[in-house]
């Protein structure tokens, strides 16, 4: 088996894949090969596993940069993002944090808030376009009703090293990526922007029970084919993607990257959720068209 990831060796969405891949095996018996094609925020690999033949063969770690917000931010894409696909189920998730530089004189989100609306335009927060960095700074901004500048940028560490230093100040960055940074106080974690707590950092609230609005933009991973799975490939396989969920050993593997397990799933929750983002992004970027490549 081969289960393709989007992304470069060393990422969480390459670390997570690794983990599936290794979860897969133990449950089905056959090797699974990790074969990744990065690019493009993962619509390389979902291209490829489109044109695959649908076998059950060959496989997408599925995540909503690809899945969801991809035709929105590049109309060009060579695949549908739900009929070129057979879902089979989400397994994880992580979460990001709202951050900021530890010399920024804010301490809470309440602070945060007020500290932008009294300086329209001069905070800035950075990331790469169409990423959580970026699109969680624009939901926080209308929520708020604030005006945080957004500074975009190619990806990798750069945003992360810009926030130590000042350059930017506000961050909303994956929990692995910033974790030590706030642990020895580098950076100043406000709250985490999912619907729960953190186990990594149980005394940090959500923007919600700060009192910033409802914000969730936790990264997640799945697991998609290609249209047209066989009912008893996509039961086969439904079912060991429920049982690794469940399991204990997986969720302490991910948890290493900050990522927590997806419990209730199904191919057509999948679909379903995945419907509901599509409709949400496409509003999303007509709004932000003007950042957008």
């Amino acid at each position: 088996m081969k289960l393709v990831v989007g992304f470069p060796p060393g990422g969480p969405t390459d670390v997570i894949g690794r983990m599936i891949a290794s979860n897969l095996m133990a449950e089905l018996g056959p090797p699974v090969v990790i074969e990744n094609l990065g690019g493009a925020g993962g619509t390389i690999a979902a291209a490829y596993v489109a044109r695959s033949a649908a076998d059950g063969y060959t496989l997408l770690v599925s995540v909503e940069s690809s899945q969801t917000r991809a035709r929105a931010l590049y109309p060009a894409i060579r695949y549908d993002q739900v009929g070129s696909f057979t879902f089979l189920r989400k397994l994880a998730k992580q979460r990001n944090l709202l951050v900021t530089n530890p010399n920024l004189p804010v301490a809470s989100v309440a602070d945060l808030i007020a500290y932008a609306k009294a300086r329209p335009g001069q905070l800035s927060f950075g990331g790469t376009v169409g990423a959580t960095s970026h699109v969680g700074g624009t939901i926080f901004n209308r929520l708020n009703d604030i005006d945080m500048t957004f500074i975009s940028y190619a990806g990798g560490n750069q945003p992360v090293t810009d926030l130590m230093t000042g350059t930017i100040q506000v961050g909303f960055f994956t929990e692995s990526t910033v974790a030590e940074l706030v642990r020895n106080g580098r950076i100043r974690a406000l709250a985490v922007t999912a619907l729960e707590r953190s186990p990594a950092f149980p005394d940090l609230p959500t923007v919600q029970e700060a009192g910033g609005g409802r914000l969730d933009i936790s990264p997640w991973f799945g697991l998609v084919g290609p249209a047209g799975l066989p009912a008893p490939v996509v039961r086969r396989l439904f079912e060991a993607a429920e049982r690794i969920s469940r399991k204990e050993a997986f969720r302490a593997q991910i948890e290493t990257i900050g990522a927590s397990p997806i419990r209730d799933s199904n191919p057509e929750t999948f679909r379903s959720e995945v419907e509901e983002e599509i409709r949400f992004w496409s509003g999303w970027a007509e709004q932000h068209r003007a950042q957008l490549p």
